[in-house]
């Protein structure tokens, strides 16, 4: 075949390059409504019509670049997942930098990067920290969190087993869930309020004060005496 022929021929291997940004736009303009959606309004009224009205988007491209709604969500989560995992790592490695810590140091680490809610305006960060807030009332089994966090909660678990010794380690396990509850519940009310009401305890410190008089209370050095007056 003659060399002019072949080069004039049309090229059907990869998409034009305008083909590809187009697509981009919409895979992160999806991306960017099921957030937004979720941390305004949380996952029951989440449709395939809302997300594609918010991101101005033919309803059939959500299956089209993702193929369910449910891979839309997981790829949300994932999308800015190192971000947060980056920031609690980190205050994580310090503290073994330091040699030792408090149980309240563990809990800003994993809870530190959500304190800022009540401060922020609506933004990008903090409608991925209200969308990770709202995985409780989602997914009771934790199955979703620990896909995308089960690196920090188990590093968090060895961080307080150290400061906690002898406490049960079922006890110990339970006892993280539920402050990781309630930092997840005082970050939502927060993201409730939009981002610009008061913080809902007068201080994050005091949050963290509390949740860590709850796990001191597991160890049995911890607990009082039940007769003694």
């Amino acid at each position: 075949m003659p060399l002019e022929r072949v080069l004039a021929m049309p090229h059907t291997d990869t998409p034009p390059r305008t083909e590809r940004r187009r697509g981009d736009d919409t895979r992160g303009r999806l991306l960017d409504a099921v957030e937004a959606l979720i941390a305004d309004h949380g996952f029951k009224p989440l449709t395939h019509r809302t997300i594609a009205s918010r991101a101005e988007a033919h309803v059939a491209l959500l299956n089209y670049h993702f193929g369910s709604k449910e891979q839309l969500i997981e790829e949300a989560l994932s999308r800015r997942a190192t971000q947060l995992l980056e920031l609690q790592h980190e205050a994580l490695a310090s503290l073994q930098e330091r040699g030792d810590w408090s149980v309240e140091d563990v809990l800003w680490a994993y809870g530190g990067p959500f304190s800022s809610l009540d401060q922020s305006a609506p933004s990008a960060w903090r409608n991925y920290l209200c969308l990770v807030s709202r995985l409780a009332g989602h997914d009771p089994t934790d199955s979703i969190l620990m896909r995308h966090f089960g690196s920090v909660h188990r590093e968090c678990l060895a961080a307080l087993r150290q400061a906690l010794p002898g406490v049960d380690e079922d006890a110990l396990v339970a006892g993280f869930r539920n402050c990781r509850l309630l930092l997840e519940h005082d970050a939502l009310a927060r993201c409730n309020a939009g981002g610009n009401a008061p913080a809902v305890v007068p201080g994050f410190e005091q949050l963290i004060a509390f949740l860590a008089g709850g796990l001191r209370a597991l160890s049995p050095r911890g607990k009082s005496d039940p007769t003694a007056h």
